[in-house]
């Protein structure tokens, strides 16, 4: 997947004409997951090819459990075109987003949904106005967030990592900690070949090899708890993000500022991956 450009005034047009006066339930309109979205056995690719030799593949993961409808809805209704421009704009020449969409493993009846990784901006939006907005979510202190990394992991096959040796960029956006637990059965039910239990830990740690993950926390009600900051800096460090809740333009400037500052550090440090020798490159390492 991945072909066509991405037009800035084209996005725009469609913002303003289609998606600015529609309301969430107009925009969102699938009332069950998209089977185009269905994650089981599938591989999503990112590939290269002339018209996009230098690609960045990009996962975004979305919340789509209780109130975390604002996100999506925000995204194609005010913020996309502009978080896309500062990207192109700051240099990066071949972004590639997929949308994917995160609920509650224990709870929901579809806490995974995936789209592709697309380049241009019709087929971007197409995915992302895909997504099921569940609402669903439980009382059991925590969301599936590490669904998107086990994807990111194994389902994902980007010619940027294989033939490039380069990270790609992968951000998770919610208010609430990381389940901890994922048994066997849960991920066979979404992904299929899952041969034991994972913990978040270890998944986390094998989507690391290949992906620089970031997730950012919205500082509402439920973003604020003193368990949602010590479940995120336990498992990610300084790569979890606090961000106010009071305007979702603060989550789209900080999907473009991380968007940036990926590839600028990527390409900065080709040199030390790459054999000096041969010019091949060396597998990225462990974070």
């Amino acid at each position: 997947m991945g072909a066509g450009i991405y037009s800035y005034a084209t996005a725009k047009l469609r913002k303003t004409t289609v998606y600015e006066k529609a309301s969430r339930q107009e925009i969102f309109s699938n009332r069950t997951m998209d089977s185009k979205m269905n994650p089981f056995g599938v591989t999503r690719e990112c590939c290269e090819n002339d018209e996009h030799p230098d690609t960045m593949p990009i996962i975004i993961g979305l919340d789509v459990t209780g109130s975390m409808g604002h996100v999506p809805e925000s995204l194609i209704k005010n913020d996309l075109p502009e978080v896309m421009k500062k990207i192109i704009d700051e240099g990066v020449p071949c972004p590639q987003l997929c949308f994917t969409a995160y609920g509650d493993h224990e709870c929901d009846d579809f806490p995974f949904q995936v789209g592709q990784f697309e380049a241009s901006d019709e087929l971007i939006e197409k995915w992302l106005t895909s997504t099921y907005l569940e609402g669903g979510g439980g009382g059991n202190n925590g969301e599936s967030t590490s669904l998107v990394y086990y994807f990111a992991a194994r389902h994902t096959s980007c010619d940027a990592i294989n033939k490039r040796g380069k990270k790609g960029l992968l951000i998770t956006i919610g208010d609430e900690p990381n389940l901890p637990d994922y048994p066997k059965e849960a991920i066979n039910k979404i992904f299929g070949g899952a041969e034991k239990d994972l913990t978040s830990e270890e998944i986390i740690k094998e989507a690391q090899a290949n992906w620089e993950i970031y997730h950012i926390n919205i500082l509402d009600w439920a973003g604020r708890m003193a368990s949602v900051k010590n479940c995120w800096e336990k498992l990610l460090g300084d790569h979890f993000i606090s961000v106010e809740a009071n305007s979702d333009t603060n989550i789209s400037n900080m999907i473009a500022q991380l968007a940036v500052e990926h590839f600028k550090k990527q390409n900065s440090s080709v040199a030390s991956v790459s054999n000096s020798s041969t010019g091949d490159y060396r597998p990225p390492q462990m974070l």
